[in-house]
């Protein structure tokens, strides 16, 4: 406007204000000018607010009850919508509040009208001895623990858990409670779920007796799930008896709501479980009526059936050879404690750290192949010399037949085939034994094994141009 005025100069530009300019202009604003009232519609989002007397202030009527100081109990006058949020989201509210709805709630069970009644002193002890029990289940441990825990409680950590409820037959209890919390937290879950997997897989328990471990993978909430459902003893380990024992062990568990959520089973390879035609895939399909359902083979088990199979293609017997090696000098100093102790006097004498030969067979993983392969080129030089020494009949460790095995041992650990051949395993099976781990990795994503089947199959093309031999 200015500019068409005759004889008016600009004028001069208001400098704003700063962040903290404005703050110190509201906070003056408010003290001196601005009168805040509490508002009746808070109440209505609000229901533990209460202001009688606004000089008094507005109260919290949940935390009244369990606090003798603090702001909302004497009473709060800064009458701001921001004051009462930041209270209701504040930790004691929120502890004030779960106490409140405790002693309010009703308690319809015995056990509920029992557990109400106890003082905190008594919930403490229950829950040093439920954590005992815990551990107990968690780590296999036999029942007969528990009671020594529950002294070294009451003796070393000096804690006040009482001379009740510290048998083994208590523990039981404990565990059974802890189980039937577990599987209702399972159940819940499951039922959140629109699609399960089933993944079954057998075995023995120390009985000799055929079992068959149930196991369910979900996702609820965006939060995935793999839980151990049950195991199943079975009669007979055929695709009859194992599709019975999932089908009854999901049905006692979780009811029948799986049929309608099943979209895949995972398993081994065996023709046992992906028969076409009588194997427990199908027979889950025909009783769900859901003949699209995916099955899907382990692919660390798929991983080390293939390399078993290359195996089997090398014209040469020295992988026999090398395999048969490494069982028979595991074995060698497995079961004989004087073989091991003079191992370990060999190791020293040449400074290097003792590394006891492991099993190669007996499982399927190829990890555990690496770490057999791994020992064993490792203390070659210390387990030479430990067998040369045996040779000698004037040593006091030599014995004739422990002496006859060490020679033909000797005469493989020097062939030069065989210690080619087992560096050259040394370098494949650590490839593939990475792309094993990545694949039971619990949290690897698909471009986590794609990326690691890449790099593998790069390497094992450099290795198929390596001559090895003459």
């Amino acid at each position: 406007m200015w500019r068409f005025l005759d004889g008016v100069s600009e004028p001069i530009a208001k400098k704003p204000k700063t962040k903290q300019e404005q703050l110190e202009t509201q906070r003056l604003y408010d003290k001196t000018k601005r009168k805040r009232n509490f508002q009746d519609s808070w109440k209505s989002e609000y229901s533990w607010l209460k202001c009688d007397d606004e000089s008094v202030g507005m109260v919290c009527t949940v935390c009244v009850k369990f606090e003798e100081s603090g702001s909302f109990v004497t009473g709060c006058t800064n009458f701001k919508i921001q004051t009462i949020k930041k209270h209701a989201m504040s930790e004691s509210h929120c502890q004030n509040t779960r106490k409140s709805e405790a002693r309010s709630s009703s308690t319809s069970t015995a056990s509920e009208r029992s557990l109400s009644m106890l003082n905190s002193a008594a919930i403490n002890k229950l829950r040093i001895l439920f954590c005992n029990a815990h551990y107990i289940a968690k780590l296999g441990r036999p029942y007969s623990d528990y009671v020594h825990l529950c002294k070294l409680d009451r003796g070393n950590k000096q804690l006040d858990i009482g001379h009740t409820y510290t048998t083994d037959k208590y523990c039981q209890v404990f565990v059974r409670s802890i189980a039937d919390t577990i599987r209702q937290t399972q159940k819940d879950h499951i039922s959140n779920s629109k699609f399960i997997s089933v993944i079954s897989d057998g075995s023995t328990d120390c009985s000799s007796k055929e079992a068959e471990c149930i196991m369910l993978r979900s996702a609820a909430a965006g939060k995935v799930l793999t839980q151990f459902i049950g195991l199943k003893h079975v009669a007979k380990a055929d695709s009859e008896q194992i599709s019975r024992a999932i089908i009854e062990t999901l049905n006692e568990r979780i009811g029948d709501t799986w049929e309608e959520k099943l979209l895949a089973v995972g398993c081994d390879g065996a023709s046992v479980m992906l028969g076409v035609k009588n194997g427990v895939v199908q027979k889950l399909r025909q009783h769900t009526n859901k003949p699209k359902t995916f099955s899907i083979h382990c692919s660390a088990h798929r991983l080390e059936l293939s390399f078993k199979d290359a195996m089997k293609q090398v014209p040469a017997k020295v992988h026999q050879k090398c395999e048969a090696l490494l069982l028979n000098i595991y074995l060698f100093y497995k079961y004989s404690p004087l073989n091991r102790a003079n191992l370990k006097v060999s190791f020293e004498t040449l400074g290097e750290k003792m590394v006891i030969p492991t099993r190669v067979g007996g499982t399927r993983w190829l990890p555990h192949t690496r770490r057999a392969l791994k020992h064993l080129l490792m203390g070659k030089t210390a387990i030479i010399q430990h067998l040369e020494q045996i040779q000698n009949p004037n040593d006091s460790s030599h014995r004739k037949e422990s002496a006859a095995k060490a020679k033909n041992y000797l005469k493989l650990l020097k062939e030069d085939q065989v210690v080619v051949w087992l560096h050259f395993l040394m370098d494949v099976v650590s490839c593939l034994s990475k792309v094993s781990e990545v694949i039971q990795e619990k949290n690897s994503t698909l471009a986590d094994v794609w990326n690691e089947l890449q790099s593998a199959k790069v390497i094992m093309m450099r290795y198929q141009d390596r001559k090895l031999w003459g």
